[in-house]
């Protein structure tokens, strides 16, 4: 029995989960410092500006709600835009929604919670692999909590420096979280449904452009959901029909 095969299920595909996101954990660094720097600077106090990051889970509706509240926005319309913002994890989850069927509706949930750009790129392919509920799980947990300590940690750090180094935010530090989130993208979209649901999310958004409040963003995951969900049951469909045909040649063998 080796080291491996000698640990508890969490542990070994936890730390599976958690190694697998080490690019993003090195460029998501910078980019949590200056979210915390941001907060502090954009009029928050220390507690409120790490309580928003750790609620939210989201560097992009952070980012954009501490621009908002430096703006003097009223709750509302910050609580509203960044829910449009968030909107594209309903794409994400509508296509992962069909490889965690064997899970219970509580580990679904703590899941959703994790759901962020990066952990669905990196267990997208995994969980199709993979038919085992539980260890998809772990390796999902593992992956979610490994990035979500790091952007707290990072964003403490930015809290205290956020006064000592208020134009932190301009040194250009986010550039290797965008190099890395477009280049992991691009190796996904050899995934046809990721590929086709993408590419109608952009059409739809670029179409709905002239909408205002930002309509197009809400018509464009909407939409870019609906086709991921149209792929599903395509391939669902293709699976069941080779299935009988398959089994139809065993027969004859």
């Amino acid at each position: 029995m080796t080291a491996e095969t000698s640990r508890p299920l969490w542990m070994t595909e936890g730390l599976t989960g958690a190694k697998a996101m080490t690019p993003f954990l090195i460029s998501a660094f910078p980019l949590g410092l200056i979210g915390g720097a941001l907060g502090v600077t954009s009029g928050l106090s220390g507690w409120g500006t790490l309580g928003l990051a750790m609620a939210v889970n989201s560097g992009t509706a952070q980012f954009i709600g501490f621009h908002l509240i430096e703006q003097g926005t009223q709750w509302p319309i910050i609580l509203l835009t960044t829910l449009i913002v968030s909107l594209r994890m309903l794409i994400y989850s509508t296509l992962l929604a069909p490889t965690i069927t064997g899970l219970s509706q509580r580990w679904r949930l703590l899941l959703g919670f994790g759901l962020i750009d990066a952990v669905f790129f990196v267990v997208v392919d995994r969980f199709k692999s993979n038919p085992d509920a539980r260890r998809k799980s772990m390796y999902y947990l593992g992956a979610s909590a490994a990035m979500y300590m790091t952007w707290m940690v990072a964003t403490v750090i930015g809290i205290v420096a956020g006064e000592a180094l208020p134009d932190l935010g301009n040194l250009g530090l986010d550039f290797p979280m965008i190099a890395v989130f477009v280049a992991v993208l691009a190796s996904q979209l050899v995934n046809w449904k990721v590929w086709t649901t993408a590419c109608s999310a952009g059409a739809i958004a670029l179409l709905a452009l002239p909408l205002p409040y930002n309509l197009g963003l809400i018509l464009a995951a909407l939409g870019g959901a609906a086709v991921g969900t149209c792929c599903e049951l395509i391939e669902r469909r293709r699976k069941g029909a080779k299935e009988p045909a398959a089994e139809e040649q065993e027969e004859k063998a």
